[in-house]
């Protein structure tokens, strides 16, 4: 028994020891007033950006193009009272169209060619804030500011023909009709058209999409005629975004990894 107790005695001063040095660290620690948690605010990240690195499509725009995004109101030129501006052009009307001048061609070449272009991108710009791919010369002549009421001057039909004939040689228009009434205006490429198309079914997980699946998605290109849609389709289909999915090639399928 006196073994045990020695024995006993032996542990008793080793765990003495270090509850000793306890004791010390816990009077210490109680002493000292608890610093505040600091808690790392949350910070919301932002969203990728939906764009996917596919440029090869991308060709260069106009630099009226580039800077107009505009939200297309369902509002036809044929609503439209004479001289009345459509609610989409008023953000995109040039400082220009205060000037007398500007609905008179100059007699100069180099003049001429200025007013060309500057009618031509502006007519480009008109046709994209409306969504329209197909302008009516009739219609367009008789909206501001192609026939402005303030200053008693319209572009007549000659003249913008003459402006579409600009842009035809440019490969930024084309005739739709044989009498060449209507114009074909391209103030995006079908290459772009074709690169939306895709980001956009890869964005909402279409895999497959046919020409009418295009028509009814409301958006700009829905309002594409049909035979550029299917053009549309030969591009990624051509550089190996898609494949066919059927016979009659009105079906396709995305190819996004």
């Amino acid at each position: 028994m006196a073994e045990l107790q020695r024995k006993k005695e032996k542990v008793d001063k080793k765990k003495t020891s270090v509850d000793v040095l306890e004791d010390v660290l816990q009077e210490v620690t109680t002493d000292r007033p608890k610093p505040n948690k600091i808690v790392a605010p949350r910070i919301k990240q932002k969203s990728l950006s939906n764009a996917l690195p596919y440029s090869q499509f991308h060709k260069s725009l106009s630099k009226v193009e580039q800077s107009i995004t505009v939200k297309s109101e369902r509002i036809s030129l044929a609503e439209l009272k004479p001289g009345t501006v459509h609610p989409n052009v008023k953000p995109i009307l040039p400082g220009w169209v205060t000037k007398p001048w500007r609905w008179m061609i100059p007699e100069d070449p180099e003049l001429k060619r200025q007013w060309l272009l500057t009618w031509g991108d502006f007519l480009l710009a008109f046709a994209r804030v409306l969504n329209q791919h197909i302008l009516d010369l009739q219609e367009v002549s008789l909206v501001y500011p192609f026939q402005n009421g303030v200053l008693h001057k319209k572009l007549s039909i000659s003249q913008l023909k003459t402006i579409s004939e600009y842009l035809i040689e440019q490969e930024k228009a084309s005739w739709w009709d044989t009498d060449e009434t209507r114009l074909r205006v391209y103030w995006k490429t079908l290459n772009s058209f074709a690169e939306e198309i895709f980001n956009y079914s890869f964005q909402n997980g279409f895999e497959m999409i046919t020409l009418y699946d295009m028509v009814k998605m409301n958006q700009s290109w829905s309002s594409l005629p049909p035979k550029d849609l299917a053009v549309i389709m030969k591009l990624m289909v051509k550089s190996k975004k898609a494949t066919w999915a059927d016979s009659e090639q009105k079906t396709i399928e995305f190819v996004f990894f």
